[in-house]
C-alpha cells in the first residue's frame, strides 16, 4: 500500500525528513503543496488529485493538510483507502492563529533572538534541539510569504459545514498541542462514519518533535486501515 504524505502550512514536505528515516518497508509519496494560484481548500485539493498515484493508497494530511484531504473524501477518488489525519482540524483551531496571521511574514520570526523558544513552545515542544529548529526555520524560509499569507486567512477562516463522508480514517492527536483544541477532534466523530482516534505525547509537530513514535503510530494506523480494505 501506497502512502502519500500531505505537509502542514510551510507546504514543503522538508520537515517529513525525519519521520520517512523512521518508516521501512513501505513506499511513500511527499506531495508539497502548489505554491502558486488559489490556497483555499478547494483549489489545493483539486491540484492535489491531479498528483495522486493511479494505485492503492492512503493519505497522510497534517495540521493544514487536513483540510485538503477532508475536501477529497466528499468525493470519489479513485484508489483512496483511507486517511490519516494529524494534528489536522476541520474548523478554525485556536484564537492563537489569527495572532499568528498577524505576525507575517512569519519567516521574519527566524531571526528574532528569541525565535527558538517561540518554535519550541508552540510548535516543536521544549525538548526540541538545534536540529529541529533549524529545520523548522529552513521550511518557513522555503515557503512562499504570499502561500503563508493565504494559507494562515483559510485556517482562521475555516469551518466545518457539516460534511459526512464514510472514508476509513484515522486521527492521530498530540497530548500537548497549543495549536489544535482537542475539542477540534469531535468535528471528526461527526464527519467520518469509521474514524479512530491515536494520541501521542508531543507537541503540534508531532512527527518532527517524535519521529520513531510516528512512524510507529502511521504503521499501525495503515495495517487498521488496511484490514478494512481487506475486509470489505
Amino acid at each position: 500500500m501506497k502512502l502519500v504524505l500531505l505537509p502542514g502550512m510551510d507546504g514543503t514536505g522538508m520537515l517529513f525528513g525525519p519521520l520517512l528515516a523512521n518508516i521501512q518497508g513501505m513506499e511513500l509519496l511527499v506531495l508539497p503543496l502548489p505554491t502558486e494560484g488559489a490556497q483555499d481548500y478547494k483549489s489545493l485539493s483539486e491540484q492535489i488529485l491531479k498528483r495522486l498515484p493511479h494505485e492503492d493508497f492512503i493519505l497522510v494530511a497534517e495540521s493544514f493538510s487536513g483540510g485538503i484531504a477532508a475536501q477529497l473524501s466528499q468525493q470519489i477518488v479513485a484508489h483512496l483507502k483511507g486517511i490519516i489525519f494529524v494534528a489536522s482540524f476541520l474548523s478554525a483551531p485556536t484564537k492563537l492563529m489569527a495572532h499568528f496571521a498577524s505576525l507575517l511574514p512569519i519567516r521574519y520570526l527566524a531571526y528574532l533572538p528569541f525565535s527558538g523558544i517561540v518554535y519550541k513552545l508552540f510548535f516543536l515542544g521544549k525538548y526540541a534541539g538545534n536540529k529541529e529548529v533549524e529545520l523548522f526555520r529552513l521550511a518557513i524560509d522555503a515557503a512562499p510569504v504570499r502561500a503563508l499569507k493565504l494559507r494562515l486567512k483559510v485556517i482562521v477562516q475555516a469551518k466545518y459545514d457539516g460534511f459526512k463522508s464514510a472514508v476509513p480514517a484515522v486521527y492521530i492527536g498530540a497530548a500537548h498541542d497549543m495549536l489544535v483544541h482537542r475539542r477540534k477532534r469531535l468535528e471528526f466523530v461527526q464527519a467520518y462514519s469509521d474514524i479512530t482516534f491515536a494520541e501521542l505525547d508531543g507537541p503540534h509537530f508531532i512527527f518532527q518533535a517524535k519521529p520513531k513514535e510516528g512512524a510507529t503510530a502511521i504503521i499501525e494506523a495503515v495495517s487498521l486501515l488496511t484490514g478494512k480494505v481487506t475486509k470489505s
